[in-house]
């Protein structure tokens, strides 16, 4: 009897620890504190959220240059990506979640990131060896999104800044 159940407990140890060394494709979310991903960066968004109004952070930096992207806010980069999640960022996100299809809360979450990232595009790397992440939805025109550096870390530009695409700071 004592050796069935040590054959057992081993088996299931060895089930348990097989389980806890498997990966995902993309490994990040707003638990982590900033957006990033591992392997593809096509699926890099679907686990990333929520943004509220008042939020200041890269990540708010990442809704805006998607939201830049298709033409909902403002027609120069520099001017429509700061950082702060206000009253334009708002607006712009209800309409983006109305067009797509989604509840217009206002409040860019899982489904709205999941969304926004089937029009991700892998457009190689640059000269620091950091992945290019292009954003192509019918209305973008194939813009720049962010780039993401070897620990898997999004980049994104505020103006002439590269800043990281954190949830708790910009």
């Amino acid at each position: 009897m004592t050796r069935k159940l040590y054959v057992g407990a081993t088996a299931i140890a060895l089930a348990l620890a097989g389980a806890l060394t498997i990966s995902t494709p993309a490994s990040a979310s707003a638990s982590s504190g900033y957006i990033s991903g591992t392997g593809s960066v096509l699926d890099d968004l679907n686990d990333e959220g929520p943004l509220h109004y008042g939020d200041r952070s890269g990540a708010v930096a990442v809704w805006q240059t998607i939201l830049w992207n298709d033409g909902y806010l403002g027609p120069y980069a520099a001017d429509a990506v700061d950082c702060s999640f206000g009253a334009d960022t708002l607006a712009a996100t209800k309409k983006w979640q109305k067009a797509h299809g989604l509840t217009a809360d206002g409040v860019p979450g899982k489904n709205t990131f999941t969304k926004a990232g089937k029009y991700l595009k892998d457009a190689g790397t640059n000269i620091y060896g950091q992945r290019i992440i292009r954003y192509d939805s019918p209305q973008s025109s194939y813009r720049p999104l962010a780039d993401r550096d070897a620990s898997g870390h999004w980049i994104v530009w505020i103006g002439t800044t590269e800043r990281h695409a954190y949830y708790d700071h910009c």
